[in-house]
């Protein structure tokens, strides 16, 4: 595979065939740099692919740290920001490199092959890459086939010729006459792992596989041979490690000592790893071992036979070992795995919010779609969190369902979240989501408030939810001192640090005291990159606030471009969090009216509108969306331009810089093809273009859209 030719290499057998030592083997003389990435299921969340991918390609040259915000986008923004401004990165280096990716049969998410597809679609020419797969995966093959771009290694590549399989045999221990090398060939249609397996036990005369001309690749062969050399070779104890720990993808000495049971499964690891090619030293700073599929699936159909009850049990303490190693998404796969979701749910409890604001909303959606309805009955607090969760994502319905489920639940005993009861987590989500009111929101926050002492993780938080419940009850000043408080005690929870100091700005605002304003904002934006929050909905108030300020000292450039950021996290604000929605809308209209800008305006407060049509009780802020609306006028009745952008056109426009058809997207959003090209066609009007493509320059020209490297392709997008 030297340099030149197709960009795009394609390695396509099924297992047994060579395809990793063929990689490591053009590894060895591959001049140029080698990102290289072995793809697992935790790869089907596009946030995990994409960081996994900027690390691989860090450990080679280093990749702008801004990629870790974009992870946090939701799902079909990932495409239009992590994407890009990775490609963007590599593009940046100016140099050759390639990017490995082996087993990617195991991508079978639909979003994580797009985000795949976007980046290949856009890599530097001077960038090779090698996909490995038991089967082709859709990454779009096919147009790089057509296109001549795409070189293609299939079985009948990979396949052993006869005097291939001569020289393996040979090599084992037991020559063959050319006839008997046919025969073996044919029998096993050139399957590498089939033929080194047989050769090894015709050499070892067990009588076991029989002659030559009855070896067989079928899976019972296989296991045959990997009972009787185990039983040669292996004390009992070395079964059950290795038995035990087929249940992981990776295997540690600690790991396997706490799977299996065995204190010396450390030790017993590495002795069966020196003399066994199917157990592969991996990572360069610790130890850790990987098991071939073929091995993998043999050991587990051993552990079936040999401890029929025993799976569950090895998951459940893969799934402690995992959470104790602060690893949550492994630790709640294998308790999930074990059958218990009860342990998956307090695992998902106590990791949920730090991985949310982590930069991996995601992962944490991913965690709570594993669940089912009685699953948060029985974990009345993993429903709180959930209720958080889609609130902050924008899933107003599934939010008000599980807050119906922590209003009706009972619960003793710590949460697991690091709150002081479930009385007091409960009582915050009430106060969030104010379904009964500024007044019982205020006696919400106020109950946490009593509950959640100075030490508590969570006091800050109580402490915003409570300067908030003040301010819809007009009380300003004791708003303002709450916020201070919060600001001064600290807090884990990020977000709400930043929130407040935006909130404090607005204060400052209404004070017209610009200084501290200007303070205060400049505050919450530095805590909100480094916190890399930009992407979730308390970002949407920084940046209306940003905008407002921005415009007061004359920088109408920045208030734009935080107008635009505010656009794309608009779609966040729902029912579900209404006064936060609310208030940051209604900043983002005295942004808009402050530009000159009526349409925009005219667009949040109509958001604003549905809003408070769900949720009438909203104290001043009811009253101050009046006094807005009356401001507005009939301005802007017709609705044009880019920044009345409804929020179905802004869950479309990402979409539309990719290759695929109106079908494809509307499959991806859950719609019909026909709502598709309706939203499709009230964009081009807004941005005032005539096709996709002149959409796509202009999104991109606005800010909506983030730019792919100059050197990428133009993509050619399908008819619709």
């Amino acid at each position: 595979m030297a340099t030149g030719g197709p960009r795009v290499v394609a390695i396509t057998a099924p297992p047994g065939y060579g395809k990793t030592t063929l990689l490591a083997q053009w590894l060895a003389h591959e001049p140029r740099p080698v990102a290289w990435l072995t793809v697992d299921d935790l790869d089907n969340d596009p946030a995990v692919l994409l960081s996994y991918l900027a690390a691989a390609f860090d450990r080679i040259l280093p990749v702008d740290p801004s990629i870790r915000s974009a992870l946090s986008a939701p799902h079909e923004r990932i495409l239009t920001t992590a994407v890009p401004r990775l490609a963007t990165a590599l593009d940046g280096w100016g140099r050759p490199a390639a990017l490995v990716l082996d087993d990617v049969h195991r991508l079978v998410d639909r979003t994580s092959l797009d985000a795949l597809t976007a980046l290949l679609d856009h890599l530097p020419p001077s960038f090779r890459v090698v996909i490995a797969s038991r089967r082709e995966p859709d990454v779009g093959l096919a147009r790089r086939r057509a296109a001549g771009d795409l070189l293609e290694i299939g079985t009948e590549l990979l396949a052993l010729t006869e005097t291939e399989t001569r020289a393996i045999a040979e090599a084992q221990g037991h020559p063959l006459s050319p006839q008997e090398a046919r025969a073996l060939t044919a029998r096993t249609e050139g399957w590498t792992a089939g033929v080194r397996l047989a050769a090894l036990g015709l050499a070892r005369g067990t009588g076991k596989l029989g002659s030559v001309g009855n070896v067989s690749g079928r899976d019972r062969y296989i296991a045959a041979y990997f009972r009787s050399e185990f039983q040669e070779d292996l004390s009992e104890d070395d079964l059950i490690v290795l038995t035990r720990t087929s249940i992981l993808e990776t295997v540690t000495p600690s790991s396997a000592r706490a799977v299996s049971g065995i204190a010396d499964a450390g030790v017993r690891l590495e002795a069966v790893a020196r003399g066994c090619l199917l157990v592969h030293e991996i990572g360069s700073t610790a130890t850790a071992y990987r098991y071939h599929q073929l091995l993998r699936d043999f050991l587990q159909g051993e552990l079936d036979r040999r401890e029929p009850d025993a799976r569950p049990e090895m998951h459940r303490r893969a799934a402690a070992w995992y959470a104790a190693a602060r690893e949550p998404d492994r630790a709640v796969g294998h308790a999930m795995a074990s059958g218990d979701a009860d342990a998956a749910a307090r695992i998902v409890t106590a990791a949920a919010l730090p991985t949310f604001y982590g930069g991996n909303p995601a992962t944490v959606e991913r965690w709570l779609d594993g669940f089912n309805a009685a699953d948060f009955e029985r974990n009345p607090p993993l429903a709180v969190i959930a209720g958080w969760m889609h609130l902050l994502s924008g899933r107003a319905g599934a939010a008000d369902r599980m807050a119906a489920i922590a209003d009706r639940s009972t619960f003793d005993g710590p949460p697991g979240d690091g709150s002081a009861s479930f009385e007091s987590q409960r009582a915050t989500l009430r106060a969030i989501m104010a379904r009964h009111g500024p007044d019982d929101a205020l006696a919400n926050a106020s109950l946490a408030a009593s509950l959640e002492q100075a030490s508590s993780p969570w006091r800050t938080n109580v402490l915003w939810l409570l300067g908030s419940a003040r301010l819809l009850l007009g009380d300003v000043e004791a708003a303002d001192a709450a916020f201070a408080e919060a600001i001064e005690a600290g807090s884990v929870v990020g977000a709400t640090v930043t929130v407040m100091m935006a909130k404090r700005a607005s204060i400052a605002l209404m004070r017209g005291d610009w200084a501290a304003a200007e303070e205060f904002i400049q505050q919450s934006r530095a805590q909100l990159a480094m916190a890399s929050m930009e992407e979730i909905l308390p970002a949407l108030l920084v940046y209306a606030i940003g905008a407002r300020v921005a415009i007061r000292r004359g920088d109408l450039a920045s208030a734009r471009e935080e107008l635009v950021k505010a656009q794309l996290t608009r779609p966040l604000a729902s029912h579900a969090a209404p006064w936060f929605a609310v208030d940051a809308l209604l900043e983002v209209a005295r942004a808009y009216m402050a530009l000159s800008d009526p349409a925009g305006a005219q667009a949040a407060l109509r958001e604003a509108e549905q809003i408070v049509r769900r949720r009438p009780a909203l104290g001043v802020l009811v009253a101050e969306l009046a006094v807005l609306r009356r401001q507005l006028g009939d301005a802007a009745a017709t609705l044009a331009g880019s920044s009345t952008l409804t929020n179905a056109e802004l869950r479309l426009l990402p979409l539309l810089p990719t290759y695929l058809s109106f079908q494809e997207i509307a499959d991806r959003l859950l719609v019909s093809r026909n709502t598709v090209k309706t939203h499709a066609m009230s964009i081009y009007g807004k941005l005032q273009s005539s096709s996709r493509g002149e959409v796509v320059e202009r999104a991109v020209e606005l800010g909506l859209l983030e730019p792919f490297p100059g050197l990428a392709p133009t993509p050619r997008f399908p008819a619709d």
